[in-house]
C-alpha cells in the first residue's frame, strides 16, 4: 500500500519517543510519520539530576531522536516550529519549510514562568528541558570562577533534585554557597512527611540554606526581593518554578486552557480540533487535570499510540480514554548515589534505591537508544500497476499549483519554460563568455526533503564554482516515490520550494524541469553557467610547489552509510548535514582574488580520486599530511566500527597510487576515499597565497603540497601520492 496520509509529531518528548518506538514495531498502513524537533538529542528528565551530579555523561542522559527515527522509518526534521494553523492543517518551521498534516500530535513541553518582574532579564530558567544541556553547560562554565551565592527558586521535585545535584557536583568549590527558596512551609509539597524529612536531611548535609515562605516579588541582577521585602543576595538565580505555555500556541487556532496550554479531552485530543492531539507538559486535560510531571508523560504513550491508530480509521469510536494510576513509585535523587522513594505510604531510602532508579532509567534509555537491529525498510509492494515512460509523470493538478507559488530569481538573459508552459527555456549567453553546463543528482538519503533539496542544489552548482564559472540557470528533475497524489503534491511542493530557495540565495534562475514517480525519490539538477574563456580554472593545471587547500571536512559518506542503518550518533549526523548545507559559492567568489592554479570539488570519488584527477596526465606527485585533513565529528570512529559507503570498494584502487607511511591510522587513511556529498573545494595555489587564503577563510586548511613526480614518466600511471 502506498503512502496516503501524514502523521506529524511536533516535539521529541518522552511520550513521542515511546510512540515512535511502538509505530516502528507496528506501522500504521498507508501513513507516513514525521517528527519535528529542535534538538537531535533530547534529554530524559529522569536522568537529568544524575547528569547534573556528574553520574551520567551528556549522551547517557539524552535520547538520539535521529537514530530512533531511522530505525522506525520515521521522517526526522530538525527545526523549530514557529506556527501552526489548525484550521488548514499546516505547520511552519523556522527554516521556511511548510508542512501539511492529516493528524498532528504535539509534545513540546513547557517554558519557564518568567512573569515575575526581572526574571526574564536576570533569572536562569531550567526549561525548556530540550535546552537543558546548554543551560547546565553555561552554569558549569560559570562555576569555574564563581564565588558567592547561587539560589534555586522552587522546591518541587525538580528544584530539590537540581540543587542537590549541583551541590554534589560543585562541592570542590568551597567558595560557592547554595540556597533553596520556596513559597511553602516545607519542600516537596504533596509528598509524604517521611520523604520530606529524608530530603531535608540531605539538604542540611550539603549545607544548602533553606528559605521557606519566600515568595519572589522581584528578580535583580544581585539577587531576589520577596513580597514581604526580604532580600537575598545571589550571584545566580536559577528558576525551577511552575511551567508556562509557549506563547505562540495562542495563534494556532487551538482551544487553550486558562493557563494557556492546549486543552485536551480524555482521549488526549484537542477539544477544538479532532485531528490534533497534545501530550506532556504542553497540554491540560480539562476532565482530569494532572501535575506537569514526566511520570504522567511516559504513561500517556500507549494511549496516544492506540488513539492515533484509531484516528486514521473511518470510525474513531475505538478511541480509548486515558486512565492513569494515582499511586506510583516516585524516586528522587539526593545528589550523591543515593535516593529516596515512596509508594502506597511506604518510604524507601539509601544507596540501593539509587541503584533501583538507575536500573529503571538505564532500561528506559536502552529501549530508545538501542532499539535493535535495523528493520527491513523496503517499501510495501503496491497493489496497483504503475506506468513507465511518460505515463510516470506527476499529474498536472499535482504540480501546477506548486509552481504558481514559487518566487523565482529573475534574470533578463533567461526565459524560463515555467509559467508560459513553453517546451524549453531560452538563455542568452553574455557577450565574450562561454556556456558551462553540468548535471548531478542522486537518490534521496534523507526523508527531510527541505534539507535534501538544498543539498542537491549545492552539490550540482559546485561543479561550476570549481571552474570559476557563474551559475545562471538550472533545471530540475524530481522523481517521487510512489504515493497517493495528495502526498505527491505535498512532497513536490516542499522539494520545489527548497530548491528554489537555494537557487535564489545563489542568484540562479530556475528555468524548467520535469517531475515523475518511481520506486524511490531522486533529484537531479542541470546547472548552467558562463565564464570568460581566459578565466576558466581547469582542475589539472596544477604546478609543482603548489599548496593543496581543502575547504570542508571529510566523512559524509561513512556517516550517511551508518545513518541508513540507524547507527550514526547525533553529533555526526548533525555535523554532516550542516556541512552539506553549506554552499561553496562564497569561497569560490573569493578565489578570483587569490589566483587559484587549479580547483575541483570533492564529491563521489573521494579526496584521493579527485586529487589524482588534478595531477593527471602525470609528471606530478603530491604529499598529504594526514593529520591536517579535517574530518567530520564521528567519521573516524564510524570507519573504525566498519561502516563504509557501498561505493567504497570501487574506490579502493586509488590507494594503489599511494605510499602510506607506517604507523598511520588506517581508518583515517580510508576516509581519503570516502565519497562526499556536497563536499568542499580542493584548491591548488602557490604556498604564500594559500597561507593568506586559509587565514581569511576559516573552513579552508592546507592539507599538503604538489611535487614533481620522482618517476617523471609523464603519465597518470606514474602519479604517486605520499601520505604522511
Amino acid at each position: 500500500m502506498s503512502v496516503e496520509r501524514d502523521l506529524v509529531f511536533i516535539g521529541g518528548g518522552h511520550t513521542h519517543a515511546l510512540v515512535i518506538k511502538k509505530l516502528g514495531m507496528k506501522p500504521i498502513k498507508g501513513v507516513r510519520v514525521t517528527l519535528i524537533s529542535e534538538q537531535t538529542l533530547t534529554p530524559y528528565s529522569g536522568m537529568l539530576p544524575g547528569f547534573v551530579a556528574g553520574h551520567y555523561s551528556f549522551l547517557d542522559a539524552h535520547i538520539d531522536l535521529n537514530r530512533l527515527c531511522q530505525w522506525a522509518n520515521v521522517r526526522y526534521i530538525r527545526g523549530t516550529v514557529t506556527s501552526i494553523n489548525a484550521d488548514d492543517n499546516t505547520i511552519l518551521i523556522d527554516s521556511g519549510l511548510s508542512l501539511t498534516y492529516d493528524q498532528l500530535s504535539i509534545d513540546i513541553g513547557s517554558t519557564p514562568d518568567l512573569s515575575v518582574p526581572g526574571a526574564r532579564e536576570y533569572a536562569v530558567g531550567v526549561k525548556p528541558v530540550s535546552q537543558f544541556g546548554e543551560i547546565w553547560n553555561s552554569l558549569l562554565h560559570a562555576s569555574e570562577t564563581a564565588t558567592g551565592e547561587w539560589g534555586v527558586v522552587g522546591a518541587g521535585a525538580g528544584g530539590v533534585e537540581l540543587v542537590l545535584g549541583m551541590a554534589h557536583r560543585l562541592k570542590a568549590n568551597t567558595n560557592l554557597k547554595f540556597h533553596l527558596l520556596y513559597s511553602g512551609e516545607r519542600v516537596l509539597p504533596g509528598y509524604p512527611d517521611k520523604v520530606i524529612s529524608v530530603v531535608e536531611n540531605a539538604l542540611a548535609e550539603n549545607n544548602i540554606s533553606l528559605h521557606p515562605n519566600y515568595r519572589v516579588a522581584v528578580v535583580r541582577n544581585d539577587g531576589l526581593v520577596s513580597t514581604d521585602h526580604q532580600q537575598v543576595k545571589l550571584d545566580k538565580s536559577i528558576w525551577c518554578t511552575g511551567a508556562a505555555a509557549a506563547g505562540w500556541l495562542s495563534d494556532t487556532g487551538l482551544e487553550l486552557s486558562e493557563r494557556g496550554f492546549i486543552a485536551v479531552n480524555e482521549y488526549l485530543q484537542s477539544v477544538s480540533h479532532s485531528n490534533v492531539f497534545a501530550v506532556g507538559d504542553c497540554s491540560d486535560m480539562l476532565s482530569d487535570p494532572r501535575p506537569k510531571a514526566g511520570v504522567y508523560a511516559v504513561r500517556q504513550a500507549p494511549f496516544l499510540a492506540d488513539n492515533l491508530r484509531a484516528a486514521f480509521k473511518p470510525n474513531t469510536a475505538s478511541l480509548k480514554p486515558l486512565k492513569l494510576q494515582t499511586d506510583f513509585l516516585s524516586l528522587l535523587s539526593l545528589g550523591d548515589r543515593s535516593a529516596v522513594g515512596c509508594r502506597g505510604g511506604h518510604t524507601l531510602t539509601g544507596k540501593w534505591v539509587w541503584k533501583l532508579k538507575d536500573h529503571i532509567d538505564q532500561k528506559f534509555m536502552r529501549k530508545l537508544n538501542e532499539p535493535g537491529d535495523m528493520k527491513d525498510m523496503a517499501a510495501e509492494p503496491s497493489q496497483e500497476m504503475h506506468c513507465a515512460g511518460c505515463g510516470s509523470k506527476l499529474g498536472p493538478d499535482v504540480i501546477r499549483g506548486n509552481l504558481d507559488q514559487l518566487t523565482i530569481h529573475q534574470n533578463a538573459a533567461v526565459t524560463p519554460a515555467l509559467g508560459k508552459s513553453e517546451d524549453a527555456s531560452l538563455w542568452q549567453v553574455s557577450h565574450g563568455k562561454v556556456a558551462v553546463q553540468s548535471i548531478d543528482g542522486f537518490r534521496s538519503f534523507s526523508k527531510d526533503y527541505w534539507r535534501f533539496g538544498k543539498i542537491c542544489v549545492n552539490h550540482a552548482l559546485s561543479d561550476l564554482y570549481a571552474m570559476n564559472a557563474t551559475p545562471v540557470s538550472a533545471q530540475v528533475w524530481i522523481n517521487l516515490a510512489h504515493a497517493h497524489p495528495r502526498i505527491h503534491k505535498r512532497d513536490h511542493a516542499v522539494l520545489m520550494a527548497s530548491i528554489v530557495d537555494a537557487l535564489n540565495a545563489q542568484q540562479v534562475t530556475l528555468a524548467g524541469g520535469h517531475s515523475s514517480e518511481g520506486l524511490e525519490t531522486h533529484v537531479a539538477i542541470v546547472a548552467n553557467g558562463e565564464v570568460e574563456p581566459e578565466n576558466v580554472i581547469n582542475k589539472n593545471s596544477v604546478n609543482a610547489g603548489d599548496a593543496l587547500v581543502l575547504t570542508k571536512p571529510l566523512g559524509t559518506g561513512v556517516i550517511l552509510a551508518a545513518d541508513m542503518q540507524a547507527k550514526a550518533p547525533a553529533e555526526a549526523t548533525d555535523a554532516a548535514f550542516e556541512s552539506m548545507l553549506q554552499s561553496n559559492r562564497d569561497i569560490a567568489l573569493q578565489l578570483k582574488q587569490y589566483g587559484a592554479t587549479a580547483v575541483t570539488d570533492v564529491t563521489g570519488f573521494g579526496l584521493l580520486g579527485h586529487l589524482l584527477e588534478m595531477l593527471s596526465p602525470g609528471g606530478l606527485s603530491a604529499e598529504l599530511a594526514l593529520d591536517s585533513v579535517p574530518l567530520l565529528p564521528g567519521a573516524q570512529q564510524l570507519a573504525a566500527a566498519g561502516f563504509q559507503s557501498t561505493l567504497y570498494p570501487q574506490l579502493q584502487p586509488y590507494l594503489l597510487h599511494c605510499d602510506v607511511m607506517q604507523g598511520l591510522d588506517s581508518n583515517r587513511v580510508d576516509l581519503l576515499i570516502d565519497p562526499q556529498t556536497s563536499g568542499g573545494l580542493l584548491i591548488a595555489l602557490p604556498q604564500p597565497v594559500a597561507e593568506r587564503l586559509t587565514n581569511s577563510i576559516e573552513p579552508a586548511i592546507i592539507i599538503g603540497k604538489v611535487n614533481k613526480s620522482p618517476s617523471n614518466t609523464g603519465t597518470s600511471a606514474g602519479t604517486r601520492i605520499r601520505i604522511c
